[in-house]
């Protein structure tokens, strides 16, 4: 598939893989889709939803049911996904940055002076 072979998804212009028995990629409505009333993205892995309405791998902190991330088995509150590459810091690392927030790391204002984070 990643070198062109498979189905091809049939939205104009997209050179993505078509998913299981449909005609589209994710992105453009392929897949398994979430069972939530209302939701139209994607189930994770096995489960009939998408993260957001309990489905993937959920944190294995006691009480807490958040999404695990990566491997790791937790969410990044309890430790998940990747850490803040800054000595001593343990949070999370924000966006593709290997920073948390507060050492630089996630997306900055583009506006000239400013310092402070981007939204959306």
């Amino acid at each position: 598939k990643a070198h062109g072979g498979g189905k091809r998804c049939e939205q104009e212009d997209c050179t993505k893989s078509a998913l299981g028995r449909t005609r589209y990629c994710i992105a453009h409505g392929g897949g398994k889709r979430c069972e939530h009333e209302g939701c139209t993205k994607s189930a994770i892995g096995t489960t009939r939803c998408c993260a957001a309405h309990g489905g993937g791998k959920r944190c294995e902190q006691e009480g807490c049911t958040k999404s695990a991330l990566g491997n790791t088995g937790y969410c990044a509150a309890h430790g998940g996904g990747k850490r803040c590459e800054h000595v001593g810091c343990t949070k999370a690392a924000q966006g593709s940055t290997s920073y948390c927030y507060a050492h630089g790391g996630g997306k900055r204002c583009e506006h000239e002076g400013c310092t402070k984070f981007a939204i959306g």
